[in-house]
């Protein structure tokens, strides 16, 4: 019966019901390119932010005469202060703490390196170390493991190859 009722509706005005068909389908097609579009911008977003790499800096506060020129700090980031070791589960405090998703403490230290063999000349060298895999005490009480491991960043070396 009520298919009977749906056909005869076709037949009395197609053109009418045609129409409706068509609009339905429009704003169908409409609603998920918009939805499509929406959802593939906030991914290419993501992709591109995480390729760009840390884009937050943690500096101490220097103990160096500060040097600002047109609002702009020109003082070395290691200026001879250091963070303690301690303050660093801090990060996890702050409002963006959910978008950390790692972070790796650098050192550097000036090294004397000697070839095997031979050669008894030292070459003076940057070591620059920093954490693989580290658990971070959280001033919560919790523990957090971060480190390059989990950084997924290019660590770039400084130093001479010695061989």
């Amino acid at each position: 019966m009520f298919l009977r009722l749906v056909a005869d509706s076709f037949t009395r005005r197609p053109k009418r019901k045609m129409l409706t068909l068509a609009a339905l389908a429009l704003g169908m097609a409409v609603a998920t390119a918009a939805l499509s579009v929406s959802l593939d911008v906030g991914d290419r977003l993501a992709q591109e932010f995480r390729s760009l790499g840390a884009n937050l800096l943690v500096t101490p506060e220097a103990d160096s005469l500060p040097l600002e020129i047109g609002g702009v700090d020109y003082r070395p980031a290691n200026a001879g202060a250091y963070l303690p070791e301690a303050d660093l589960g801090k990060l996890k405090t702050i409002f963006w703490r959910h978008n950390i998703k790692a972070f790796a403490p650098i050192l550097e230290a000036p090294v004397l390196v000697s070839k095997a063999g031979s050669d008894p000349r030292n070459e003076k060298v940057e070591l620059i170390g920093t954490w693989v895999n580290h658990d971070v005490r959280i001033p919560d009480g919790t523990v957090y493991t971060t480190g390059v491991e989990k950084n997924q960043s290019v660590v770039a070396c400084r130093w001479p190859v010695v061989r």
